[in-house]
């Protein structure tokens, strides 16, 4: 299916005011009966009419007809990557660092955000989802986040190429994972992240916040509880060594 139907709701148009700003800003005299059939596929637009209306959208025309997947599929398959905790190895290298998705895709609530889900878990004597779908009220705030900060879920242009089949293939999530990071990364490129002794802060407080807050509102066995401690003393060690190294190396 295309997605000119998700497109035009995502502008708040109805499909008479898509017929006419068409004809206003893309001179494309086209009904909005004619629109409504090619939103539910019953009608093939002409090559004209795609290009028109994917300059309209400001999105490739193979976006547009429904190549690859949509950025709300896309941030769907964030949504659970975030919940989980599962470890990604890189099938490929045995000796590369093994990845949680959590980790990264955690930068990109805002604060308020943040502090909505834990004033409604808190209200709601909840602890916090481990799945889509325990709090859809949950689900709701955190892809909102995602659809506004995650630079991918408006690339079309990449969206176009993803194969959904691939979801779950580590290589593929290792891919959209390394991905996200390189154009969080590219986007601060002329910002000034806080460094210290070689030490990202924003990273590491994003890191210790959510292992800290998982304790909190999840219920763990002793030995649960003791390995999930044991993770966040092992991180402390690790920025404790690197700071300790980057010391060394100043003198």
């Amino acid at each position: 299916m295309n997605e000119i139907r998700e497109l035009r709701k995502e502008k708040g148009l109805t499909l008479d005011d898509l017929s006419k700003e068409l004809q206003e800003k893309e001179k494309l005299k086209i009904g909005s009966n004619a629109l409504g059939k090619y939103e539910r596929g019953l009608r093939e637009p002409k090559l004209k009419t795609w290009q028109a209306l994917a300059n309209y959208f400001n999105v490739p025309v193979s976006y547009l007809q429904g190549i690859g997947v949509s950025k709300y599929e896309m941030c769907e398959y964030l949504l659970d990557e975030f919940y989980s905790e599962e470890k990604i190895k890189n099938p490929i290298d045995s000796e590369d660092t093994e990845k949680i998705f959590h980790d990264e895709l955690d930068r990109y609530l805002d604060n308020k955000t943040e502090d909505e889900i834990f004033d409604y878990i808190e209200k709601n004597d909840g602890y916090y989802p481990s799945k889509i779908g325990q709090y859809p009220y949950i689900d709701n705030l955190i892809k909102k986040d995602f659809l506004k900060n995650i630079a991918l879920l408006n690339n079309y242009e990449y969206l176009s190429t993803i194969d959904k089949s691939d979801f779950y293939d580590d290589v593929f999530r290792l891919k959209i994972l390394n991905k996200i990071e390189n154009d969080r990364y590219k986007s601060q490129k002329d910002s000034k992240p806080k460094i210290l002794f070689g030490i990202d802060m924003e990273k590491l407080v994003h890191t210790l916040f959510s292992k800290v807050f998982e304790l909190d509102f999840k219920e763990y066995s002793k030995q649960e509880l003791i390995k999930k401690i044991d993770d966040i003393i092992e991180l402390l060690n690790k920025v404790k060594e690197k700071v300790s190294q980057y010391q060394d190396n100043e003198k």
